[in-house]
C-alpha cells in the first residue's frame, strides 16, 4: 500500500509523493505585521483613528518602500501631482484589517470606514514605545502625519 501522502497516476507509471517543505513568509505580508502596521497607520495618519479603506489603502502602499514613501511625500508636499502616483491596491491589507476587527483591535463603521478602538489604541502605544520596532514606519508616519486627508484620496482616485 502508497503512503498516505502519495498518488499515483496510471497515465505516468510513476508514483508523485507530496512533502511539506517550509515556506518563509516576508515579514511584511505576515499577518501579525500587518494588523500592526494598520493600527499605527490608523493612530498616526488619520484623523480621530478612522479610515476608509482607500484612505488605508494609500497609506500602506506609501509605507512599502522606500521609493513609495519619497514618491507619496513628494504629492503631498505638492512637488508632483498626484496623478504621479500608481498606488497598488493589496488584498493583504483587508485580510489584516478583518483579523483586527476579529481581534477587537479596530471596529467598522458606516460603509467602509475603519476606527481604532481602545486596545488597538493600547497596542499602538506599546508598539511606539519600543523604539526598535517599525523604525522606518514610524518616521515616515512622523513625516506626512494627517496629511493623507479624504480630499487628496478623491484627487488620487479621479
Amino acid at each position: 500500500m502508497p503512503p498516505a501522502n502519495s498518488i499515483a497516476i496510471p497515465e505516468l507509471d510513476a508514483p508523485f509523493i507530496f512533502s511539506r517543505r517550509p515556506v518563509d513568509v516576508p515579514a511584511d505580508l505576515r499577518p501579525s505585521w500587518r494588523i500592526c502596521l494598520v493600527i499605527l497607520l490608523l493612530k498616526n495618519c488619520c484623523r480621530q483613528g478612522r479610515a476608509r479603506f482607500t484612505q488605508l489603502h494609500v497609506l500602506n502602499w506609501g509605507v512599502r518602500s522606500e521609493e513609495n514613501r519619497q514618491a507619496l511625500e513628494n504629492a503631498l508636499n505638492g512637488s508632483v501631482g498626484v496623478d504621479s502616483l500608481l498606488v497598488r491596491i493589496e488584498p493583504s491589507l483587508n485580510r489584516a484589517v478583518d483579523l483586527a476587527i476579529g481581534e477587537g483591535l479596530v471596529g467598522k463603521r458606516s460603509g467602509d470606514q475603519i476606527e481604532l478602538r481602545g486596545s488597538g489604541r493600547s497596542l499602538a502605544d506599546e508598539i511606539e514605545s519600543n523604539a526598535t520596532l517599525y523604525r522606518t514606519e514610524k518616521e515616515f508616519m512622523q513625516r506626512i502625519r494627517k496629511r493623507v486627508t479624504g480630499k487628496f484620496i478623491n484627487e488620487l482616485f479621479s
